[in-house]
């Protein structure tokens, strides 16, 4: 039975090849991100190739998040997702992290049940394609109670984590963001309990483009959906 080995920077190569055979969207300075940011990132090897990737980003005792569980199309149906599932749960526990979260696809979520996760609401990807004729016009006094931020992707560029205390304010960030960077088109992750986020996301051009189950472990966390128009990504929460 193959063990999970820490992350280090030389799989880092060999890790965005794994997310970019999945179809995702992670750069290598995404893949690098995850490493600076936890020191729970694992793998499997064999014969010296990646074949099988999880992170565990921890927010202090609180909150961990898990991302990243992927596998070689070559190497699936042999336990690997579940050995570093069960070892990135068992290392959160050690450090008696109150709740653990994910984001599970269709195919996944049987898996993460296994160990106990249970689903709390839906978590929507949506996508804009490329538009031509960018425009600087649009104002920049924002109001200073929200903010965006955005970064780029493999395929898109990434919009998000965007909290507001006011669907205005939301709307003004991000229509501003969206505009002024250079369009390659975007995606954006939401919550679609937030109906705010969803219109603006319509009226901009955006469309759904596929639905995840956000599921969690441990103690049940307080949120305010209403509040987050764009989560940071995925493989963050």
């Amino acid at each position: 039975m193959c063990s999970a080995v820490q992350l280090t920077t030389s799989h880092v190569a060999d890790a965005f090849t794994l997310s970019s055979l999945a179809g995702w969207n992670q750069t290598l300075e995404d893949w690098q991100m995850l490493l600076r940011l936890s020191d729970a990132c694992y793998g499997i090897e064999l014969d010296g190739q990646l074949v099988a990737t999880a992170t565990l980003v921890c927010y202090g005792q609180t909150l961990a998040w898990l991302g990243m569980v992927l596998t070689h199309p070559d190497f699936r149906r042999r336990g690997f997702a579940r050995t570093l599932v069960d070892h990135a749960l068992r290392h959160a526990k050690s450090l008696e992290i109150e709740t653990v979260g994910l984001d599970a696809t269709p195919d996944g979520q049987p898996l993460y049940e296994t160990f106990g996760f249970h689903p709390i609401e839906r978590v929507e990807r949506w996508e804009r394609q490329p538009h031509s004729g960018s425009s600087n016009s649009l104002p920049s006094d924002v109001s200073h109670d929200g903010y965006v931020l955005e970064r780029p992707g493999r395929l898109r560029r990434y919009l998000g984590p965007c909290v507001a205390n006011s669907p205005a304010t939301a709307r003004a960030l991000i229509e501003t963001t969206v505009t002024r960077k250079p369009d390659n088109g975007w995606f954006w992750d939401l919550l679609p309990a937030n109906h705010d986020a969803v219109s603006i996301a319509t009226d901009l051009g955006f469309k759904r483009a596929r639905t995840l189950t956000r599921m969690s472990w441990g103690r049940e966390l307080p949120t305010n959906n209403q509040r987050i128009f764009a989560i940071a990504g995925l493989e963050l929460g």
